[in-house]
C-alpha cells in the first residue's frame, strides 16, 4: 500500500503510543475544544514532523498569521466543539487533522477524538499515521487517556482504505471505505457511551467490513428495500448529498423539494462529509474516486458529481431539486458512467435570466435522464460536452432563457419522446463537432420564433418528430437527415398551434401543466 509522509498526519501514531495521562489546563467551568487541542499538541516527544502543526496552532491562538508559505489553514468552531487543520501541497494533494469532543452520558467524562487523513492527487491513501485516536477525559482529574477505538464501537476491520469525518454539526462520525467495487459509507452514531455502526449501502461485489447493514434516518436518509433493491430515501439537502455515491439508488421522497444551495454554500458543513470544496471541477479531480464537489460559480456554488458509476437519482412523485445561484447547474456530472436521473422536476428557484444550465454532463458515457421536467430560468435545459451515448427519454425542457440544449463534441446522443417548448432566445439547439445525434418522436413548439431551431455543423437525424417553428428559422436543415419513410417528420410554421394536446411526458406530479404534460 502506498505510503506518504506528511507532517500533519503523523499525529495519531505519535500520540497513540503515549499511555500516560495528559493534563488539560483550562479556565472556567469546563474545557473547550481549544483546550483539548492545546493539550494534545503540547505533549513532549511528538517528533519534528509536528512542528508546523504546533507552531501554527500557537500562532492562531495568539492572533498571528499562519506561517508564510505553509499552505495551512484552520477551521475553529468553539460552539460546536470542532477544529480542523488542513495543509495543501497542491489543490488535490493535502492532509488534514480534525479534533472534536462529545459529552458522555455519565456527566463525568468527555470523549475527545483526533482524526488524520490524506489525499494524493485527489485519491485517499492510507499511511501508518492515518485514522482515529480517542481519549477519555475525566472532569474530576482534568486528565485524559487514550481509549482504543474497538472499546468504543468505532473499529472497522477491512483491508481497503478507510477515511473518517468527525462531526462539526451533530454527533455522528462518517466513515468511508474506498473499496475497489465502490465507496461504502458507515455512520457511527454516538449514544452517549459508545458508537453504533450503521452501513448506508454496499456496491456490487464481496467487500468484508465489520459494520452491520440496517435502516437509518436523520442526516443520512432512510434505507429501504424496494423490489429487492436497497434504496436511500431522502427528504433534505443534507440527506441527499450524504447519499450520493457510486452504486447508490437515491429516492427523493414524494412531495419533497430539495434546495441544494444552503448546504453547498456552507464550507464547514459540506467538507465534514468527505466531499471536496473546489473552484473548478470541470477538468475532473485526478484518478477515478467518486467525489461530490461544491464547485464555485460567479454568484454561488453548484453541485458537481465526479466519477460516479451506476448512481440513480429518482423522484417518488412531485419531487423537486432546485438551486438558487443563476450561474449554477442544478445537477452537474463529470466523468460519470451509467448514471440515471428520473421522475424529477429540476430548475432554479428564481425566474428571469440565468446563465447556468439545469443539467450538465461532461465526458463519461451511458448516462440517462428520463421522465423529468427541466425548466428555466436555466440558460439551457441540457449542456452536454464530450460525452458518449447520452439519452433523454420522455422528458420536457421548457422556459429556458438561452436555448433548449448545447452539444459539444458528443457522440450518439439520443432524444426520444420528449417535448421542448417555451424556450428562447438564441440558437435553440446548438451543436459543435457532435456526431450521431438523433431526435425521435419529439415535439418542438411555442419556442422563440425568431431564433434558429437547429444550429449543427455535423449531420443529425430527425425521426417522427413534430416541429412547430417558422420555416425560415429552422436553421441548419442542410445537416438534417430524415431517413425513415415509416417515421415521417411533420413541420408546421406556427409555433403556437392550438391543436396540440398533452401526452403524459415528464415526472409524476399534480403540477404537470398544459401541452407539455
Amino acid at each position: 500500500m502506498k505510503r506518504v509522509v506528511f507532517p500533519l498526519i503523523a499525529l495519531a501514531a505519535c500520540l497513540a503510543v503515549q499511555a500516560q495521562d495528559i493534563r488539560v489546563n483550562y479556565t472556567g467551568n469546563r474545557p473547550t475544544i481549544n483546550d483539548f487541542v492545546t493539550a494534545v499538541l503540547s505533549q513532549d516527544d511528538l517528533g519534528e514532523s509536528l512542528d508546523d502543526v504546533k507552531n501554527n496552532w500557537e500562532r492562531y491562538q495568539q492572533g498571528k498569521p499562519l506561517a508564510e508559505g505553509s499552505g495551512a489553514s484552520f477551521t475553529v468552531d468553539v460552539k460546536n466543539g470542532y477544529v480542523r487543520y488542513e495543509k495543501h501541497l497542491t489543490q488535490k494533494t493535502y492532509g488534514y487533522t480534525e479534533f472534536c469532543y462529545w459529552n458522555c452520558q455519565d456527566a463525568r467524562h468527555k470523549l475527545v477524538s483526533v482524526n488524520n487523513g490524506f489525499f494524493a492527487e485527489g485519491q485517499p491513501i492510507t499511511t501508518q499515521f492515518s485514522g482515529l485516536t480517542f481519549y477519555t477525559f475525566d472532569n474530576q482529574t482534568k486528565t485524559m487517556t487514550v481509549t482504543p477505538a474497538e472499546d468504543l464501537g468505532a473499529g472497522i476491520q477491512t483491508s481497503a482504505v478507510v477515511g473518517y469525518a468527525l462531526p462539526q454539526a451533530g454527533k455522528d462520525i462518517m466513515a468511508v471505505i474506498y473499496a475497489p467495487q465502490g465507496e461504502i459509507q458507515i455512520l457511527m452514531k454516538w449514544n452517549g457511551a459508545k458508537f453504533d455502526q450503521q452501513m448506508l449501502g454496499v456496491p456490487d461485489g464481496n467487500v468484508q467490513v465489520s459494520a452491520p447493514a440496517s435502516k437509518t434516518t436523520g442526516s443520512f436518509g432512510e434505507t429501504i428495500q424496494r423490489n429487492g433493491e436497497e434504496c436511500i430515501r431522502v427528504y433534505t439537502a443534507e440527506q441527499f448529498l450524504n447519499a450520493i455515491g457510486s452504486y447508490r439508488h437515491i429516492l427523493v421522497a414524494k412531495n419533497t423539494e430539495i434546495n441544494l444551495t444552503p448546504i453547498l454554500n456552507d464550507q464547514s458543513l459540506f467538507r465534514t462529509r468527505f466531499m471536496m470544496w473546489m473552484p473548478d471541477a470541470s477538468g475532473g479531480i485526478g484518478g477515478d474516486r467518486a467525489t461530490v464537489v461544491s464547485e464555485e460559480v460567479f454568484d454561488g456554488r453548484q453541485l458537481t458529481m465526479v466519477n460516479m458509476k451506476q448512481l440513480v437519482i429518482e423522484g417518488e412523485g412531485n419531487s423537486r431539486i432546485v438551486v438558487e445561484p443563476r450561474y449554477a447547474f442544478c445537477l452537474n456530472f463529470v466523468d460519470c458512467e451509467q448514471c440515471t436521473v428520473s421522475n424529477l422536476t429540476i430548475g432554479h428557484t428564481a425566474g428571469g435570466y440565468c446563465t447556468g444550465g439545469v443539467v450538465g454532463v461532461s465526458r463519461g458515457r451511458n448516462n440517462i435522464v428520463v421522465d423529468c421536467d427541466l425548466y428555466g430560468c436555466g440558460a439551457y435545459g441540457l449542456q452536454l460536452s464530450s460525452t458518449q451515448n447520452f439519452a433523454l427519454y420522455s422528458s420536457k425542457i421548457r422556459d429556458c432563457t438561452y436555448g433548449i440544449m448545447t452539444l459539444d463534441g458528443c457522440e450518439a446522443a439520443h432524444f426520444t419522446h420528449c417535448d421542448f417548448y417555451g424556450n428562447k432566445e438564441y440558437a435553440l439547439i446548438e451543436s459543435h463537432g457532435s456526431i450521431g445525434t438523433v431526435f425521435e418522436d419529439c415535439r418542438f413548439y411555442a419556442n422563440w420564433g425568431d431564433a434558429a431551431l437547429f444550429s449543427f455543423d455535423r449531420e443529425f437525424i430527425l425521426l417522427g418528430c413534430a416541429i412547430y417553428h417558422p420555416t425560415e428559422n429552422l436553421g441548419t436543415m442542410d445537416f438534417c437527415s430524415q431517413p425513415s419513410k415509416s417515421q415521417p417528420n411533420r413541420f408546421y410554421p406556427n409555433p403556437y398551434d392550438q391543436d396540440l394536446q398533452g401526452r403524459g411526458i415528464g415526472p409524476d406530479s399534480p403540477e404537470a401543466d398544459g401541452k407539455g404534460e
